[in-house]
């Protein structure tokens, strides 16, 4: 894993940023997502969002941003509904890409997630393209990705936690293909991507868990990644969180050990695991290499309904 230490910077010029928003019932706070992101010191972004069925005033609030800032705000309507997280992200990246079509210059445009109730540090999107241009080296057409930290706040902005790495016990440095194939250490809201990652991660398919997790793999297993140890923005702790952020505690060794060898409550996790896998191995076919399809079929194993084969197949994939 390559490290990007807090305060790098380089140019940004000649690039362009697309920030993809899905909405879900987000009135509450969208507002001030969006006025973190327009207040961005990277200028040159265009921000893609849809609307996902919401019953509150999310829709009305992005119509009218979109008609205050028509040149950076595009909102993507149609008649689908609710679609869910999942796919409603994988429509805009399909969207994204049909936008910005195949020339030279889309080559040269990134792609950042965002979720729809985080307040965006000012240098976020800057510090996110320099760390890509020093990841890239000036070969754009290898998948890359960008991801940072982020801090942790309450519903009324007061910080719970300066880093959710450290808050929630998160090892981003284990991010091997196998490793990532039973955890993902990418928060969403903090992820950039180039256009080949963009490209080789459309569409997300509906047996992975959730389109972060899927980008995760789809860089790990072909092209490369960057973590900045820096909160490039405030992550909002309340009660309708998809995912939400749970601090960690350090459990006693011994105790710790055998139960979790005898633990069966997290069978239907492994079950999406190797769900997921599955949906991997099948996407792409032909295109990966030996250890690949070797750490794929064990992650595939995660199914077979029995906790300590499956806790042995998990700790292995975590340290391969």
């Amino acid at each position: 894993m390559t490290v990007m230490r807090p305060g790098f910077t380089q140019t940004s010029a000649e690039c362009r940023v697309v920030v993809l928003l899905p909405v879900y019932n987000g009135a509450r706070y969208l507002a001030e997502q969006l006025d973190s992101i327009l207040a961005q010191s990277l200028t040159n972004l265009m921000i893609l969002c849809r609307d996902d069925g919401s019953r509150d005033d999310s829709l009305t609030i992005l119509h009218r941003y979109a008609s205050q800032h028509p040149q950076s705000f595009r909102v993507l309507d149609d008649e689908l509904g609710n679609l869910g997280a999942r796919a409603n992200f994988s429509k805009l990246m399909q969207a994204a890409l049909n936008s910005e079509g195949s020339s030279t210059a889309a080559t040269s445009t990134y792609y950042a997630l965002s979720d729809q109730d985080d307040v965006w540090h000012v240098d976020k999107l800057a510090q996110l393209v320099a760390a890509m241009r020093q990841l890239e080296q000036g070969d754009t057409h290898l998948p890359a990705l960008v991801h940072s930290d982020l801090r942790v706040v309450d519903d009324q902005g007061q910080v719970i936690a300066p880093s959710m790495a450290a808050y929630q016990g998160l090892r981003p440095d284990r991010d091997s293909f196998a490793a990532q194939l039973i955890s993902n250490t990418v928060t969403g809201c903090t992820a950039m991507m180039n256009r080949a990652l963009m490209e080789r991660s459309t569409p997300v398919p509906p047996e992975c868990i959730m389109h972060d997790w899927w980008i995760s793999l789809v860089a790990s297993a072909f092209g490369k990644r960057a973590y900045l140890q820096q909160a490039m923005l405030d992550y909002r702790q309340h009660a309708n969180n998809t995912i939400g952020a749970k601090e960690w505690v350090k459990p006693v060794a011994r105790r710790y050990f055998i139960s979790r060898i005898l633990d069966d409550r997290h069978h239907e996790q492994f079950v999406a695991n190797a769900r997921q896998a599955t949906a991997f191995s099948t996407h792409f076919a032909g295109q990966l290499g030996l250890h690949q399809r070797m750490v794929l079929a064990m992650a595939r194993g995660l199914a077979v309904h029995y906790a300590p084969f499956q806790r042995v197949l998990f700790r292995i994939l975590r340290w391969l």
